[in-house]
């Protein structure tokens, strides 16, 4: 069974990618630095494989950046697009709702 990258996956990687360009890094000496395979950096950059917490900490010292810049707000930002989609389906739940309510007008003759 393949994972499938998860939104918090994706937004680190993100962030892993700006700061190393940010820094101005390579990716395979990234990768190097922390003792992966350029192809695992990429990875973790596209949010494809969960980085450890013990590489975004050596990585954060690299492209100097705190630990922190990484995961902050990153579940914030999830909560606010679950409560889009949440209103989204109540929308089209009202929507469907509404439709079924026209076509037993359209029955009844009301």
């Amino acid at each position: 069974m393949k994972h499938k990258p998860d939104f918090i996956d994706r937004e680190i990687g993100r962030r892993l990618r700006v700061a190393r360009i940010s820094a101005n890094i390579r990716q395979y000496r990234a990768a190097k630095a922390v003792g992966v395979t350029y192809q695992q950096m990429r990875k973790y950059e596209v949010g494809y494989n969960r980085v450890s917490a013990v590489i975004v900490a050596r990585l954060a010292q690299i492209y100097q950046r705190p630990v922190g810049w990484f995961l902050e707000e990153v579940s914030l930002r999830e909560d606010a697009k679950e409560e889009a989609i949440a209103g989204q389906i109540a929308r089209a739940d009202g929507y469907r709702g509404a439709n079924a309510l026209g076509d037993r007008r359209e029955q009844t003759g009301n």
